[in-house]
């Protein structure tokens, strides 16, 4: 003699609601069978399987009028349906992919615009504003800024203050050796060290298994920046009107007596630091 189980049992062991059922019973997908002593519905080890099978044809996707006519008809082609079902699947996954790609991108240049607020967050509202414009103005063609964003957006929020602070951190250290000659032993230093901040973001930036480290060159042409880019130069101004052309004499200096002969040692300065 087959088991029974009641509605509410099947239920609760098929891990689907009670109306569930009660529809499977209208549309004649699952029809139970009837208690003789109550009329009540219920279901045997057969039904079971008939509904296992059903739910594993709606993970798949297949309509309740599709399943019906696969488990009924004895002559439909299930393999056919099944074939184009897994071709249907396939195309949609393709689609999640990319929609979840575009969602990611979305989120990471969102993060990049949070990351920007955090680096301007120690300054002046109105010049925080105001370069956060000039910095976008620099972008002329479509997407550019978009990727810049994105770029900055691969840096965490925690990066980004950390990287914020410590660069605070520089300035206050920087400001008072600008007395001193741009080959001072303390100005190299922190010639260095600014070096190892600008090293550890860039690497951040490109996610840093990705990253090659900082050769001279590149080196050569963040140090011209400070002078023949208005943005960055009104950037160092902020904190001393006379940071950014020393520190581009000190950068200059550091670039031919230090980098230049031995660039392996000062290549991959601050990124280990920036992983840890």
């Amino acid at each position: 003699m087959q088991k029974s189980f009641s509605v509410s049992q099947v239920s609760q062991l098929a891990g689907v609601s009670v109306r569930t059922l009660h529809h499977y019973d209208q549309i004649g997908l699952l029809t139970p069978l009837r208690r003789q002593d109550n009329g009540y519905r219920c279901y045997s080890e057969l039904h079971l399987v008939k509904l296992q099978q059903i739910l594993l044809y709606r993970q798949l996707d297949f309509s309740l009028e599709q399943i019906r006519d696969m488990m009924q008809a004895p002559d439909f082609d299930a393999l056919s349906a099944l074939q184009q079902q897994h071709a249907l699947l396939l195309s949609k996954l393709d689609a999640t992919k990319q929609m979840i790609n575009n969602i990611e991108v979305a989120m990471t240049i969102a993060q990049g615009k949070q990351n920007m607020q955090i680096f301007f967050s120690s300054l002046p509202q109105d010049k925080a504003e105001q370069w956060q414009q000039d910095f976008a103005s620099q972008f002329a063609e479509p997407g550019e800024y978009d990727t810049a964003l994105q770029a900055i957006g691969n840096v965490s929020a925690a990066q980004s203050q950390h990287l914020t602070q410590a660069f605070d951190d520089w300035v206050a250290k920087y400001l008072p050796l600008l007395a001193l000659p741009v080959q001072a032993e303390a100005v190299q230093q922190q010639v260095l060290q600014h070096l190892a901040l600008q090293n550890g973001f860039l690497s951040q930036m490109m996610l840093d298994e990705t990253y090659e480290g900082m050769t001279c060159d590149t080196f050569l042409v963040l140090t011209e920046a400070l002078i023949e880019e208005e943005l960055a130069r009104n950037m160092y101004a902020h904190y001393d009107p006379a940071l950014p052309e020393h520190l581009y004499e000190a950068m200059m200096y550091f670039a031919e007596h230090s980098f230049k002969p031995a660039p392996e040692q000062y290549r991959f300065i601050g990124v280990e630091k920036a992983n840890s």
